[in-house]
């Protein structure tokens, strides 16, 4: 008997490990949530006079460290102040003094609103180009083991799904199926799955803190990068679960009564609500519809988890007990439970995909969209199995439990409860592939990334410039134009834009814009024909021998 325990406890690690190296194939490039969308200066633009900083715009809310911006020249050496602040989508990095001619590498770590942490580099030069050190951006932060970080983070989070997921189901289910004189829900392998998960939540906030600075897992250990690491919901929805699980595991061992039950049961209720807190439902819109679908998707996955692992105790325990009629009767009851969960699983998960994909062609292009509809397969063989036992093999071994006298009808149940198994296993690859999807880029964003709008210093004013759709083909150029005071600017004679993108090493194309009112002047059908990230350079003349130039970059899909 406990050979035979052992060889299935092995079979279930394997098929957790071969699930979570499954999900994580595709997850090798993680595309980050928040996108930088425009700099000053430019990406690989060439200035002719050293800037006192720089400034980083990105598609939505970061926080960032003093140090989490670097700046380096040539040989590697830094020459920013170690001063980067961040005001919503706008972090600023100031140099230390005026620095020489030549190029220069920035790169930065920060965590996106979203609670994940995101990182980049690109560069500019001033007067003139000069070549680089090997390897300058990639060793900015003396870092190296993103990767292996990257991978931890995931099976923590998948830890972290089973064992919350799995145990709150699971004493939730038990406790309306269980009789007075049954064991309490919370026993020893409830107790170990709710020590695993919080291990697991606790584990994450230093792979927080080592992935958004580069400095490793001790790094957590200084107060603002422990700070950075809890910011952005991510430290509300550890410390919601934490005390969720701690609720579960004080209860082990204890009769199954009272104040400890009461305990049990409100811990297993909220530890699921930490997921909700944090991750890509803070970006969602409508918000209100974002976190009632994300809410009820995850109650609904717990019942369905957990569920499914109580109705195999229970059963087998009823049937242990010869009481083949109250295990149909369990049986029979769970399945009307699931059909509701399953319902509401289904519902809550196209108002998210409808959030988060928008399109058939996100939904086929984009890593997203691919590891959904990986999970949503998974999902049908699921319900496919439910359905199956719900409505052909309940009903077989329910007929045979109330017939005169009543009979245990052990061929059905096998088939039943091996089906029941093989849906816990199927659950556990679609909790292992969840826990690489929520940290990759919504679907939506990868594809959908127009209009865009940028926005540059200009004289002793400003330009803010919109692209729509910022896809590859034809796209509208507002160019807006305002003086110190913020106020729409029509002192310019015209304005001309020169559009270049340097990875294809495509242009410049000029492009004359024509005045469309106060300080708005606009380019009609710009043919941009290529994906990437594309550098423009907006002239505008203060009069017939002057001229005023800023130059943005932007992202094209």
């Amino acid at each position: 008997m406990r050979a035979r325990t052992h060889s299935r406890l092995g079979r279930t690690l394997a098929l957790v490990l071969f699930a979570l190296l499954v999900a994580l194939i595709p997850a090798r490039a993680a595309s980050a949530h928040a996108e930088l969308i425009a700099t000053d200066p430019a990406d690989g633009s060439v200035v002719d006079k050293a800037p006192e900083a720089l400034t980083m715009q990105f598609s939505e809310g970061v926080s960032v460290r003093p140090d989490g911006v670097r700046v380096l020249d040539a040989s590697g050496e830094r020459v920013d102040s170690g001063s980067a602040s961040a005001e919503g989508s706008d972090v600023t990095v100031p140099l230390e003094g005026t620095i020489a001619d030549g190029t220069y590498v920035v790169a930065w770590r920060a965590v996106s609103a979203d609670g994940h942490p995101i990182r980049g580099a690109y560069t500019f030069s001033v007067g003139q180009e000069s070549e680089l050190k090997a390897g300058l951006a990639n060793g900015a932060f003396g870092g190296g083991s993103d990767r292996a970080y990257e991978i931890l983070d995931a099976i923590a989070r998948g830890i972290a799904y089973l064992g919350v997921l799995g145990a709150s189901g699971y004493i939730l289910l038990v406790s309306a199926l269980r009789r007075d004189d049954d064991p309490s829900p919370v026993g020893r392998p409830t107790t170990i799955a709710a020590i695993a998960a919080l291990v697991a939540i606790v584990l994450q906030v230093p792979l927080q803190g080592a992935l958004a600075t580069g400095k490793g897992l001790t790094s957590i250990t200084d107060a603002s990068v422990l700070a950075l690491s809890i910011a952005d919901g991510m430290g509300w929805a550890a410390l919601v679960t934490a005390l969720g699980l701690l609720a579960v595991i004080i209860t082990s061992g204890l009769p199954w009564v009272g104040a400890a039950r009461r305990v049990g049961l409100i811990g297993a209720a909220v530890a699921p609500l930490g997921f909700v807190l944090t991750g890509h439902t803070r970006t969602m819109s409508p918000a209100v519809v974002g976190y009632a679908a994300d809410l009820a998707h995850v109650a609904a996955a717990a019942v369905w988890f957990g569920g499914l692992i109580a109705v195999v105790v229970v059963v087998r325990r009823r049937r242990a007990d010869d009481a083949p009629f109250e295990a149909a009767e369990a049986i029979a009851r769970f399945s009307g439970w699931a059909a509701i969960t399953a319902g509401v699983l289904i519902a809550a998960g196209l108002v998210l995909s409808w959030i988060q994909v928008g399109s058939l062609e996100a939904l086929t292009t984009t890593l997203y969209g691919r590891l959904l509809l990986a999970k949503t397969a998974l999902v049908v063989v699921v319900l496919a199995a439910a359905a199956w036992n719900r409505f052909k093999l309940v009903p077989r071994v329910a007929a045979a439990a109330i017939e005169e006298p009543p009979t245990d009808d052990a061929a059905g149940w096998r088939t039943l409860l091996r089906l029941v198994k093989a849906e816990i296993g199927l659950l556990v690859a679609v909790l292992a592939v969840t826990a690489v999807l929520v940290n990759v880029t919504p679907a939506k964003e990868s594809v959908d990334k127009g209009p865009v709008t940028v926005s540059a210093p200009l004289g002793t004013g400003s330009v803010d410039v919109t692209i729509d759709p910022a896809k590859a083909g034809r796209n509208d150029i507002h160019i807006y134009l305002f003086d110190a005071d913020e106020r729409p600017d029509d002192d310019f004679e015209g304005a001309e834009v020169s559009l270049e993108l340097p990875s294809q090493g495509l242009g410049p194309i000029d492009k004359e814009a024509v005045d469309a009112g106060s300080g708005h002047y606009q380019v009609v059908a710009a043919d941009l024909p290529l994906a990437g990230t594309w550098t423009m350079t907006v002239k505008v003349k203060v009069d017939r021998f002057t001229e005023q130039k800023a130059t943005v970059t932007f992202p094209v899909s």
